[in-house]
């Protein structure tokens, strides 16, 4: 397994956010034109650029060392009892639904004090103002793009290929990997703190355990059921 110094390693986790941000920004505008809320634009960025640039770089990774297949540039091949994979993940998700609750008031306090320059659409995280209609296809569309596709891929490429190619880094390369992945996220700066928070302990489980598996159940679940309460949302209005 080729390891990456620590200037590519900081590279290959902040480049493909740069270019979703791109898009969210350029898309955000022209889906609120028809009546889509600014979540929508980042949907679209999943499928026409998140998936499409993580999966060729894993493609040319899988090139490069010579893989027999795209799975194989997975790094962390352990694999837990099912007892233990399934309770870990309960917990991590429990943790990190804990942490965002409580980071709430943190979150809106960073937006606002630091980052009030930016359009509100790029802030507000809401669906006020949009018709129920098209607030139900962007939440069909949140469930499947970013509750199941999303999170497998973002967790074969930074968890699966990059965190056990980041050995430069030392015993520290968990830590550096959840700020990165945090910082990874530039379409939403205000919630670098609580993404680390609610990560970090995962990160640190899937990087001892040497199971991949434990991320992309977690990571999963996690989605999953922040798309299903967004339909609760809606369906109490």
């Amino acid at each position: 397994m080729k390891q990456l110094s620590k200037v590519m390693s900081i590279v290959y986790h902040l480049y493909p956010g740069i270019i979703i941000t791109a898009g969210f920004v350029l898309l955000a505008p022209w889906v609120m034109k028809y009546g889509f809320p600014p979540q929508f634009a980042l949907l679209l960025c999943i499928i026409i650029l998140a998936v499409p640039v993580l999966l060729a770089h894993l493609l040319r990774v899988k090139k490069q060392e010579h893989l027999p297949s795209l799975s194989a540039v997975n790094g962390f091949t352990n694999k837990l009892s099912n007892g233990k994979l399934i309770g870990y993940s309960i917990a991590l998700v429990a943790f990190a639904f804990i942490v965002w609750g409580a980071a709430q008031p943190l979150n809106l306090y960073i937006s606002n004090k630091f980052f009030g320059w930016l359009p509100s659409w790029y802030t507000v995280q809401d669906f006020a103002g949009y018709s129920k209609n098209k607030i139900l296809i962007t939440l069909v569309c949140n469930l499947g793009l970013n509750g199941l596709l999303a999170p497998y891929i973002e967790e074969l490429y930074f968890r699966g290929y990059l965190l056990p190619r980041m050995n430069s880094w030392g015993k520290s390369a968990f830590l550096v990997n959840v700020i990165l992945f945090s910082l990874y996220h530039f379409w939403q700066p205000y919630v670098y703190v609580t993404l680390f928070i609610s990560l970090l302990p995962m990160v640190y489980l899937v990087y001892k355990t040497k199971d991949l598996r434990l991320s992309i159940l977690t990571h999963t679940l996690l989605n999953v059921i922040g798309a299903l309460l967004s339909f609760a949302l809606l369906l109490k209005k």
